[in-house]
C-alpha cells in the first residue's frame, strides 16, 4: 500500500471515527471518550476542509495561537476565518494524530498530541509535523474548545560546512 493510499485510507476511516465520536461526544461516554471525540472531529475537519464542523466543538469566545506565527486569534469568527483561509484552495488534505495525552481536572480539560499534515496548494505539494495543546471545557454535556496552541515543527538543518560560516576557525567571530 502506497503512502498517499494509506492516507487516504485514513481520511475515510477518520470522517467515520469523527462521526461515530461526535455521537458519543453527546450521547455519554467517558469524559475522556468525549474530548477524543472532539479532537477527532477537528483532526477529520481537517481531512474535509469542513470548518462549519468544527464550530460545533469551539467555543464562542475560543482563542487559537497559530503553529505559523500569524498572530493569536480571538472569538470563533477569527478562528473560523483563519481555518477558511488557512483551507482555501488546499485539496488533498490528509492528517493524523498520535501519542495523544487527555488530562481532566472537574469540568476543566487539557489535551496534547503529536500530527502530520499533508496537502497540496495548486500543484505545490508540502507537509508539517507538529504539536496541539488544547485546553478544554465542559458546558453542560459537551465538551468545547476554548483555546487551541498549535506549534509546527522546524524542519531539521544541515549545520554548514567547516569553515564556510564561522570564518575558518569553527568558532562564531573569529
Amino acid at each position: 500500500m502506497t503512502g498517499r493510499t494509506w492516507w487516504r485510507r485514513g481520511a475515510v476511516a477518520a470522517g467515520l471515527v469523527a462521526l461515530a465520536g461526535l455521537m458519543t461526544a453527546t450521547a455519554g461516554g467517558s469524559d475522556e471518550q468525549q474530548i477524543d471525540a472532539v479532537i477527532e472531529a477537528v483532526v477529520a475537519a481537517h481531512h474535509t476542509g469542513d470548518v462549519s464542523a468544527m464550530a460545533k466543538v469551539y467555543s464562542a469566545e475560543a482563542t487559537m495561537t497559530p503553529g505559523d506565527y500569524t498572530p493569536p486569534l480571538a472569538g470563533w469568527p477569527r478562528v473560523e476565518a483563519g481555518y477558511r483561509q488557512a483551507f482555501a484552495n488546499l485539496s488533498g488534505a490528509e492528517m493524523a494524530r498520535e501519542n495523544t495525552r487527555i488530562v481532566t481536572k472537574g469540568k476543566i480539560a487539557w489535551a496534547t498530541y503529536q500530527w502530520r499534515f499533508a496537502g497540496a496548494r495548486g500543484e505545490q505539494f508540502f507537509s508539517a509535523e507538529g504539536h496541539t495543546t488544547l485546553i478544554l471545557e465542559k458546558r453542560g454535556d459537551r465538551w468545547q474548545i476554548l483555546h487551541n496552541h498549535s506549534s509546527t515543527a522546524l524542519p531539521a538543518r544541515t549545520p554548514p560546512a567547516q569553515g564556510t560560516a564561522t570564518g575558518g576557525s569553527g568558532r562564531p567571530g573569529s
